[in-house]
C-alpha cells in the first residue's frame, strides 16, 4: 500500500488572483486601450439560471459572491459579484464581526454581465462546486515483489532527492516530479507523522516525454531510494509554462473574460482558469483551438443550470 502527499516545493500552489480588482463586464475587452476583442463572445443570457457556490460576504458595500483569493483577516476581505435579492433570513451559518457578515453558500440566480441576482440560496457543497480538478498524484509504477525499497540506502536522505529532483528537473523532456510515500497510511495520518519529523520511504515519480530510461539512468547517479520514471507524450513542462502564460493573456485581454484564479493543469496539461462565467462554452472552444482540446480548461464560477 502506498500513501501520497504533493510534494508542493515541487509542484506550484494554486495561484489566487488579487483582491482588490472591481468586476470588468463579461464579453468585454479589458485592455488598457479598450479595443474590440478579436474573438467575439456571445454576452450572458440575462434571463439564463446560474449557478455557483463560495463565500458570500456583506460588508459596506453590500452582498457580493467572492471570486479569487479571499484575504484571511477577521472579517474576512474579497471582491466578488455585487448580490441582489440576497436574503440572510434565507439561510443558516453566518458569521458577523465588525459590521462584515459571511458564510459559504450555493446560489441560484441571474446575471446580466454585471450583477447576480439570487432567486435560490442554501447550504454549500464543496464536492458540487468543482473548483478545479483533482490531480492523481498516486506512483503510477506498479509495486516491485516486495514492496517499495532503497536500491542505496546510503542516498536516501533530503539531500539526495533534492540532488535528483535537480537531474530530473534540468533535462530538456521533463513534463512532472511527484512524491508518493512507503505505506498504508491515510493522508492525515502521513501529514503528522512528517509533521513529528518520522523518516518515511519516498517514492520519487518523474515524468518525460523522450527517454525514461536516460531520465532513470541519470537521476539514478543521485537518488538511491524508490524511483517510477514514466514517458508520455505532448508537451515539457517548460512548453506547458509557456502556454500557461499566454492562455492567460488570450482569456483575459482577447476573449475579455474576467479571470478569477489559475493553476497548473492536471498532468500533461498547461492550466486550469477560473473565470466568471462562459457564456455557451464559447471561451473554453476557442482555447481549444488555440491550444488543442483541453490543454487549457476553463472553471466557470457561475455555471447554468440544467433544464
Amino acid at each position: 500500500m502506498r500513501t501520497s502527499l504533493l510534494a508542493t516545493a515541487l509542484l506550484p500552489a494554486l495561484l489566487l488572483a488579487g483582491c482588490g480588482a472591481e468586476p470588468a463586464a463579461v464579453g468585454v475587452s479589458t485592455s488598457a486601450a479598450d479595443e474590440p476583442s478579436s474573438t467575439t463572445l456571445p454576452a450572458p443570457d440575462p434571463a439564463r439560471l446560474y449557478e455557483a457556490g463560495g463565500t458570500v460576504l456583506d460588508d459596506t458595500d453590500g452582498p457580493k459572491l467572492c471570486l479569487g483569493g479571499i484575504a484571511d483577516s477577521l472579517p474576512p476581505q474579497c471582491a466578488g459579484l455585487p448580490l441582489v435579492d440576497w436574503d440572510w433570513e434565507a439561510v443558516e451559518g453566518e458569521e458577523t464581526a465588525t459590521g462584515t457578515t459571511w458564510g459559504d453558500y450555493h446560489l441560484v440566480g441571474t446575471f446580466d454581465g454585471d450583477v447576480f441576482t439570487v432567486t435560490e440560496s442554501g447550504p454549500y457543497d464543496v464536492e458540487a462546486e468543482g473548483f478545479g480538478s483533482d490531480p492523481d498524484f498516486t506512483t503510477p509504477c506498479p509495486e516491485p515483489e516486495g514492496s517499495w525499497v532503497a536500491v542505496d540506502p546510503s542516498r536516501v536522505s533530503e539531500e539526495a532527492f533534492d540532488a535528483g529532483a535537480f537531474v530530473a528537473q534540468a533535462r530538456r523532456d521533463y513534463v512532472a516530479l511527484w512524491v508518493d510515500y512507503v505505506g498504508d497510511d491515510t493522508p492525515e495520518e502521513l501529514a503528522q507523522r512528517l509533521m513529528e519529523g518520522e523518516s518515511i520511504l519516498q517514492i520519487m515519480n518523474v515524468v518525460v516525454t523522450e527517454d525514461a530510461v536516460g531520465a532513470e539512468t541519470a537521476i539514478r547517479e543521485a537518488w538511491g531510494g524508490p524511483l517510477c520514471v514514466t514517458q508520455q507524450e505532448g508537451h515539457t513542462e517548460k512548453e506547458l509554462v509557456a502556454i500557461r502564460e499566454e492562455a492567460e493573456r488570450f482569456i483575459q485581454e482577447e476573449l475579455g473574460l474576467r479571470f478569477t484564479w489559475s493553476s497548473d493543469g492536471d498532468l500533461g496539461r498547461a492550466a486550469e482558469v477560473g473565470v466568471v462565467v462562459d457564456p455557451g462554452g464559447a471561451g473554453q472552444a476557442a482555447l481549444d483551438e488555440r491550444y488543442g482540446p483541453g490543454l487549457v480548461r476553463l472553471f466557470p464560477a457561475l455555471r447554468p443550470v440544467e433544464e
